[in-house]
């Protein structure tokens, strides 16, 4: 049996705004099932080169949306019963596919059927943020009241280890990033662990500009979504409210199920999406309760005007299109800067139909 674990996350902001009424993913899958259909190219190409392409797998009883990490280097080979290496037995322009199954549920929530090497929860807000200009905020969701003990906790020491083997895949971004990347080349075996803590010695005002960096660390580290990769993860340090030493173990404070799975289903692209969808529909059902008591309840409407049609290139091949075709409507410098286009709409309306078409069309 394989193990995977399904994470919960919560969609709290939306272009920048606190998100008050249903996030609108029915809106979202359809709009990427058109695309498919049409045959719009959907991949998208991130900062660091990662290449993700969306596919909707369901409407019911929630929206689930694959993401997959598409690659075409590097590849694994494969070996016979005697191990003799032969490279992927792929057809050209065929790559391979490293999938994370996402479920939209209610109240904002997103469960996240992970697997070891498919794309991380943040990688979702990235790519609809490049494909259709949404911008997800995403947090965590936790459990009881740990938000609040991190928020009082006055911390003294940081620590995590994880399997050395596990060092090179980029389970982190930025300053960790470069951290784990470094360990990756002393050591491929056993454990690596990593402490952080203020110390004894020193002036008060050193102390606690130690103690709010580990914290800034902490921050980031939690925000990467694959804490549950590593072996052991905690904070501890003084409750300021209490006195009382805490020991936070992280590991635990996120809201994630292991569950353990048949590796053949998942091997068979016929039957895993079947099977992801069931386990995140038995997931949404047995925790509703649990958030129901500790999520807000999220009313309204979803504004599903606000998701525009895909194009292909996503918001980039808009925003080249837009800055092209306002280049062309610019005034030459003969013109006073108060001559309007010859149909009396004023420029910046001629630019909004301009947006619409693009996107929309």
């Amino acid at each position: 049996m394989a193990r995977r674990s399904v994470q919960f996350w919560r969609i709290e902001q939306l272009n920048g705004d606190d998100l008050r009424s249903p996030f609108p993913a029915r809106r979202v899958a359809e709009v990427l099932q058109r695309a498919q259909e049409a045959g719009t190219d959907r991949h998208f190409i991130g900062v660091d080169g990662t290449v993700l392409l969306a596919q909707t797998a369901s409407f019911s009883p929630h929206p689930v949306i694959l993401l997959d990490r598409v690659r075409d280097t590097n590849l694994p080979s494969v070996g016979d019963a005697l191990g003799r290496r032969k490279p992927l037995p792929l057809a050209p322009g065929d790559h391979l596919l490293e999938t994370t199954y996402f479920a939209f549920l209610k109240r904002n929530v997103i469960a996240v059927l992970t697997s070891g090497n498919g794309p991380r929860a943040s990688r979702m807000g990235e790519y609809l943020e490049g494909m259709l200009g949404l911008e997800l905020g995403l947090v965590p969701v936790v459990r009881e009241d740990i938000e609040e003990i991190l928020s009082r906790l006055e911390v003294s020491r940081f620590e995590f280890a994880l399997p050395a083997e596990r060092l090179s895949e980029k389970l982190m971004e930025g300053e960790w990033a470069d951290v784990l990347d470094s360990a990756s080349r002393l050591m491929n075996q056993g454990t690596f662990r990593i402490s952080l803590s203020v110390g004894r010695s020193g002036r008060a005002e050193d102390k606690q500009r130690i103690r709010e960096r580990i914290q800034q660390l902490i921050d980031l580290f939690r925000r990467a979504g694959s804490v549950e990769h590593f072996d052991y993860v905690v904070a501890e340090g003084k409750d300021s409210l209490t006195g009382d030493r805490e020991v936070i173990d992280l590991l635990k404070e996120r809201f994630v199920s292991h569950i353990e799975l048949d590796p053949d289903v998942f091997n068979d692209p016929r039957k895993s999406t079947a099977e992801a969808i069931a386990i995140l529909s038995k997931q949404a059902r047995d925790n509703e309760a649990f958030f129901a008591l500790t999520l807000p309840d999220i009313r309204g409407s979803a504004d599903a005007v606000s998701v525009p049609d895909i194009v292909a290139g996503g918001m980039a091949a808009v925003r080249e299109a837009l800055a092209a075709a306002a280049s062309k409507e610019e005034p030459t410098k003969a013109e006073p800067a108060s001559v309007k286009p010859t149909d009396g709409k004023s420029a910046q309306g001629s630019e909004g139909s301009a947006d619409h078409e693009l996107v929309r069309g």
